[in-house]
């Protein structure tokens, strides 16, 4: 992943799971009553009484589900050479800031050197500029005498 770029890449997910259940009837009859009719008249005679086994019904499922993705197409491909290219992009940008931090430094302490200021050895403030050298510029007349006879 570099700066948002999300390759998607062969992935394996396992999830487990565990359901249960409880049913029931309320309120729990122990008997149905069932009623009898004359044939003849079509009137009930009497109510028949049918034992019933009402029970609570308890269920436990537990399991394991997987999941297996795999990228189809060049897509992939594409997306991680998009990646390496853009790593490649932010090294040559670390790169280039470190140049301009290092061209500035050159620049500020040979212009205080020409103007015959630097930092005192062996200071804190010194390390800024301990690797620079001041060199007289080429088919330049420095400042001199000459004793004449």
């Amino acid at each position: 992943m570099s700066q948002g770029i999300v390759c998607s890449s062969p992935s394996l997910t396992i999830t487990p799971y565990l359901t249960d259940a409880w049913s029931f009837n309320r309120p729990i009859e122990t008997v149905t009553k069932q009623p009898i009719y004359d044939e003849d008249t079509g009137a009930i005679k009497y109510y028949q009484e049918t034992p019933r086994f009402e029970k609570d019904n308890y269920n436990l499922n537990y399991g394991i589900s997987a999941q297996i993705s795999i990228p189809l197409g060049k897509a992939s491909n594409l997306c991680h050479e998009a990646t390496e290219v853009n790593i490649a992009a932010q090294r040559l940008l670390i790169k280039k800031t470190k140049m301009e931090i290092s061209l500035y430094r050159l620049k500020l302490c040979s212009e205080m050197a020409r103007l015959g200021t630097t930092f005192k050895e062996n200071t804190p403030s010194a390390v800024t500029c301990e690797d620079i050298v001041v060199n007289i510029p080429p088919n330049q007349v420095l400042p001199h005498k000459h004793n004449i006879k």
